[in-house]
């Protein structure tokens, strides 16, 4: 089960890595973005393979919420460090909700 946790994780760090990847070239001149898009891609592919492997042992009651609630809180964090998008109180107030969801669902 440990380990099916740390594929669920390893999910969620792909996932938000290639949602990164996508903001970054997101006004980017087509030609120029397209191999780094395609890294997003295999970001995307490694996210997705990785989520399927942990729900042959976590409920999907139980990954979907953990995986999207700690993807919302990731990005989040992330756009605020990487791309200096605005971090209000309020968003932060929601994050926390988010991760009370998530212990509460894991219990």
């Amino acid at each position: 089960m440990r380990g099916a946790y740390l594929q669920l994780g390893s999910a969620v760090f792909f996932n938000v890595a290639a949602y990164l990847v996508y903001k970054s070239i997101a006004d980017a001149v087509p030609r120029i973005w397209w191999p780094i898009f395609a890294i997003g891609l295999l970001l995307g592919g490694a996210n997705t393979f990785l989520f399927a492997r942990s729900i042959k042992a976590i409920p999907l009651s139980v990954a979907y919420p953990v995986f999207t609630g700690t993807s919302f809180a990731i990005i989040t964090l992330a756009a605020a460090l990487v791309f200096h998008e605005r971090l209000l109180p309020l968003h932060l107030l929601g994050i926390g909700l988010v991760v009370a969801g998530i212990v509460l669902v894991t219990r």
